[in-house]
């Protein structure tokens, strides 16, 4: 058995990585089995910094992320173990689900991201496979910034349909996640569980990717009746094209789902829907041709048509990136570069301003660049050396809200005082965020003098090493591996190792050898 880069942990074997690089089973210090995840931020301070917010979270359905360690470019997380089956390998597939249950399924999820959004951590990766039904019947939520923090996804038509399955709009567009991008994402997986398909699928990423942005979306109930209002206009809001026209953040949504589950009336009626297939099209291509005369005629009358292969741009203000892009392609345009620009005066989402001018002459076919509103964030003040309550008083008045403090010896540092912040100062975040603090406790204390060395039990039999260790004080955990390396029944690995200091009643783990089977594969 061998060590691996962590820290105070015993590697003893291998979890399916998710959207981490690796994630191994080990067991920690005191017998504990726990995961720890390797992941290669593209920034790794701020990753750093978002995980150590992530250690102060406790929610029923998300996993519990325990500690964070750096090793040059790369970080491992440790977290908690997560038994059970993701969505992707056991619900999905036997969709459609009752509406009641997708509402149950959702509220649990739900329920966890906006623990995240009300600490300034967007997750990034909502899909089937990070959502882990637990035997108890329950879901946890995993994997918590780690897709995001290692770059955005290829969606080239190179890669298969199921990269852009779960992506939100603005992700498709490279603009920055936002917790209403994690609401989409878990309505694309509500409508396939409320359905038994996806709403959008393709050859390719590509094209899955495109749909996202600009596709409507079949109304759940003409796919499974079963559907109630509710639900779909639940579903249908969470899949709305803009950010703002979905809920802000997962708490929102947490709520209607939680109306909708105690039988009330969800009525937000969403934009972009499908209509119903088998409708006869002779009216809609009626009224399409009239409404395309009419537009011909008001172009014609404001002079778009006076010069040759020029148009007049559309005035944008106030629209959002959806509305725009549909009326400069309505003028013979198309949009260009958006850009985001902290906005606390106006509508996150909309048109601040744009290039060329409204009302210029721009040549048919070329593109206006857009300014857009974002959410206002600001700094997170400098609280090291600080006393708890100065630090307590300098993050409420600069807008944030107090995280999770923790305590450790120091030995430079008076109790009382913060030795470290999450995120670290300067950091940009949305107001009422939480910044983490850990305040000295001063000097450890002395080793007490009833500490004991852990002996070592390498090569003993399971009898005898036990025998040995409760002897000395200690409890046992015993862990059995197969392995041609050395006699059955004997110890081949411990923890903690020989020679370390430990207060009685301490729990030793001892890894105990099994004979290899021999019998052939069925």
């Amino acid at each position: 058995m061998t060590n691996g880069p962590e820290f105070g942990y015993q590697i003893v074997g291998e979890l399916p990585h998710g959207d981490a690089l690796r994630v191994m089973r080990a067991v920690d210090e005191w017998g504990k089995e726990v995961a720890l995840k390797e992941v290669a931020p593209r920034d790794v301070e701020r990753f750093l910094d978002e995980m150590a917010v992530a250690t102060g979270i406790d929610d029923p359905h998300l996993e519990r992320v325990v500690a964070r360690e750096r090793r040059g470019e790369l970080v491992y997380v440790t977290t908690e173990v997560v038994s059970g089956v993701d969505l992707g390998q056991d619900v999905a597939p036997s969709a459609p689900l009752p509406a009641a249950t997708v509402e149950a399924y959702g509220a649990q999820v739900a329920s966890a991201l906006a623990s995240l959004h009300a600490r300034g951590i967007v997750h990034g990766g909502v899909k089937p496979s990070t959502i882990i039904l637990t035997p108890s019947g329950g879901l946890k939520l995993v994997d918590m910034g780690l897709a995001r923090a290692q770059g955005p996804k290829d969606l080239s038509e190179e890669e298969p349909a199921s990269a852009a399955w779960y992506v939100s709009p603005e992700e498709v567009m490279g603009r920055p996640l936002v917790p209403a991008s994690d609401v989409y994402s878990l309505g694309v997986v509500l409508y396939q569980l409320a359905t038994g398909r996806l709403p959008f699928d393709g050859r390719n990423a590509f094209k899955v990717a495109q749909a996202h942005v600009d596709a409507p979306v079949t109304a759940p109930h003409l796919i499974n009746p079963a559907v109630t209002e509710s639900l779909e206009n639940v579903i249908l809001r969470c899949l709305s094209k803009a950010p703002e026209d979905r809920y802000v953040t997962a708490t929102d949504l947490l709520r209607a789902l939680e109306r909708a589950l105690q039988g009330g009336s969800v009525r937000e009626a969403p934009v972009s829907v499908a209509a119903e297939k088998k409708r006869p099209l002779w009216p809609w291509i009626a009224a399409v041709a009239v409404a395309a005369v009419a537009v011909v005629a008001v172009l014609w009358a404001s002079g778009v048509f006076t010069q040759s292969g020029s148009v007049t741009v559309p005035d944008l203000a106030g629209m959002t990136v959806t509305d725009a892009k549909t009326a400069v392609a309505g003028a013979g345009l198309r949009l260009g570069t958006v850009t985001d620009e902290p906005s606390s005066e106006q509508p996150q989402g909309t048109v601040l301003a744009q290039t060329p001018k409204a009302g210029a002459e721009a040549d048919e076919g070329s593109s206006v660049d857009v300014v857009v509103a974002a959410a206002a964030t600001r700094a997170v003040p400098n609280v090291m050396g600080l006393s708890q309550a100065a630090a307590t008083a300098a993050i409420t008045d600069a807008g944030f809200a107090l995280g999770a403090v923790s305590a450790v010896y120091d030995e430079s540092a008076p109790a009382g005082q913060v030795v470290d912040q999450a995120p670290a100062a300067g950091t940009q975040l949305l107001p009422n965020s939480q910044v983490a603090i850990t305040v000295s406790q001063g000097p450890a204390p002395s080793a007490s003098p009833k500490a004991a060395v852990v002996p070592d039990v390498a090569g003993q039999t399971q009898e005898q090493a036990v025998n040995t260790l409760q002897t000395a004080g200690f409890t046992v955990v015993v862990g059995k591996v197969p392995t041609a390396s050395a006699p059955a029944g004997t110890v081949i690995d411990q923890t903690p190792s020989a020679g370390v200091i430990a207060q009685p009643g301490t729990s030793v783990t001892i890894i105990v050898a099994e004979a290899v089977s021999t019998s052939p594969a069925p």
